[in-house]
């Protein structure tokens, strides 16, 4: 399932992605990318629009790890002031981005 992100979220989103990978050291953060690449053909420009698919592509890859890569994500989003940690409390990277598309005011109704 693919899930559109509000376009203010994308860069971020991306070099969030990016921070949380490259906490795994540089070599590790290209193989992933390349591993996205070939066997799922998703870019790192392409992560905001297909996040659903991101987030299993990692799992299959990394396992319990990949949650990991999630909570550093979104720990970064809060720590840039792109999320706030009220709004994140609980919530899975692919919900965060959901409920940010349907703008804060749905976000809050949803609590």
């Amino acid at each position: 399932m693919t899930t559109a992100v509000n376009s203010s979220l994308d860069q971020p989103l991306i070099e969030s992605i990016d921070a949380a990978l490259s906490a795994l050291g540089v070599s590790t953060r290209d193989s992933i990318l390349l591993y996205l690449r070939k066997e799922y053909s998703i870019s790192i420009e392409e992560i905001p629009q297909r996040i659903d698919e991101l987030l299993q592509a990692l799992h299959a890859l990394l396992g319990y790890g990949a949650r990991v890569i999630e909570k550093l994500v979104i720990a970064r989003l809060i720590e840039t002031g792109e999320i706030a940690l009220a709004d994140a409390r609980g919530r899975t990277l692919g919900e965060i981005i959901v409920l940010s598309r349907m703008g804060r005011n749905q976000l809050k109704a949803t609590d």
